[in-house]
């Protein structure tokens, strides 16, 4: 009984799984960059941990979503792929007090002129 599931387990393994985990490396890499820069930016800045902690993975969930963008600009540019990993650097240096005061910038601009 255990020889047939062990030969039924080895069936449903994928053989292509590390090579697919291989190619988001990258990615995980760079989330894991950003989060432990603003982490450390957040605590740096003597707020309280929470407030650090969750601006972190702010940064973190941004970079998830925008690294292939930078990714896809590198490579129409023709520049190597690790460049893509700079503005998320960048990102996680700024912070959520950053990005929330130019969101509130934008808004002053776009909705604010209407609002008036």
């Amino acid at each position: 009984m255990n020889r047939k599931h062990e030969k039924r387990a080895m069936q449903e393994r994928d053989p292509e799984l590390w090579k697919r985990a291989i190619e988001y490396l990258p990615n995980l890499l760079a989330a894991l960059l950003t989060f432990a820069i603003a982490l450390f930016r957040g605590m740096q800045d003597g707020g309280p941990w929470r407030k650090a902690l969750l601006g972190a993975l702010v940064c973190t969930f941004l970079t998830v979503g925008l690294f292939p963008l930078f990714q896809e600009l590198a490579g129409r540019y023709d520049l190597a792929p690790s460049v893509a990993l700079a503005p998320c650097v960048f990102l996680g240096f700024l912070g959520t007090e950053w990005m929330r005061n130019k969101a509130d910038d934008i808004y002053d601009i776009v909705i604010g002129r209407w609002r008036r």
